[in-house]
């Protein structure tokens, strides 16, 4: 369950605001007064239990959803970054390996941004063609034995690095495959439901007070379900991880961030 728009968030706001008041109201109509008041003790004993259940279910199911979130930023930061590893000590490596390594880490990387990124947003489904960038990367030093002293220190780093790039991006892949799942959504809207339901089997001289304290409930209930929604889905909707650190990367690999020369009689500033 992905909302997208601006106006979407409030509109379900009110709408799920809305829905309960109408299912108390509704409740208060079924039951009339005197039923309500010979059966308020055991109304009340549920509504303890199953609002107490549904509070912690709700609880966790939200952190849940922020901890996936900053996940998510983590894996892609920590890909992103294994990516520019591998194309700045790639540098060390002789020709043609060298020129080959890093014209593989920016496919891939653009692979990703251009490609990969908004299929995760739509269908949370993965590019084939980034796919194929990332086994391009891991391709990349086929054949290669190194010579020197420091080509021995440096391959095993590099490989390293790939590795961690791959497994970093099977993870990112997985997180926006999964999200929240059906069945979770399930148990926590008719949860939601259950809980407003009895909340409104208590007799009261009072039905707009009580269609009011019903509303500030159902508004507490509604943007954590809200938040589910926001933070379960990493890659989609209006909240969404970046692909800032891949642009980074590209930016990166066509050396728009180097140092600029100094003028001849001008110290560079630092």
């Amino acid at each position: 369950m992905i909302f997208t728009g601006y106006w979407t968030g409030p509109v379900t706001v009110l709408v799920g605001v809305a829905v309960a008041v109408a299912l108390v109201w509704l409740v208060q109509r079924l039951f009339d007064r005197q039923t309500l008041a010979d059966a308020h003790g055991t109304t009340g004993n549920l509504l303890a239990v199953v609002g107490t259940l549904y509070a912690v279910m709700l609880g966790l199911v939200v952190v849940d959803a922020m901890v996936r979130f900053e996940r998510a930023i983590d894996v892609t930061q920590a890909e992103s970054t294994a990516l520019a590893d591998i194309h700045i000590m790639a540098a060390r490596l002789p020709e043609p390996f060298r020129t080959r390594v890093q014209d593989a880490c920016r496919r891939y990387a653009v692979a990703v941004v251009e490609k990969e990124w908004d299929l995760l947003s739509e269908k949370g489904q993965p590019s084939i063609e980034a796919r194929r960038a990332g086994l391009g990367v891991l391709r990349a030093l086929d054949g290669f034995e190194p010579a020197t002293e420091s080509e021995k220190a440096i391959y095993p780093l590099v490989i390293q690095e790939m590795q961690a790039a791959w497994d970093h991006r099977r993870e990112r892949i997985a997180t926006a495959h999964y999200g929240v799942p059906a069945v979770e959504w399930v148990a926590l809207l008719l949860g939601a439901l259950v809980t407003v339901a009895l909340g409104g089997l208590f007799p009261t001289d009072k039905p707009r007070f009580h269609l009011l304290v019903t509303a500030l409930a159902a508004l507490v209930i509604v943007l954590n379900l809200y938040l589910v929604s926001l933070f379960g889905y990493p890659f989609s909707g209006d909240l969404r991880v970046s692909d800032l650190p891949f642009r980074t990367d590209i930016g990166i690999f066509d050396g728009i961030y180097d140092e600029p020369d100094a003028a001849p009689d001008q110290p560079v500033l630092r």
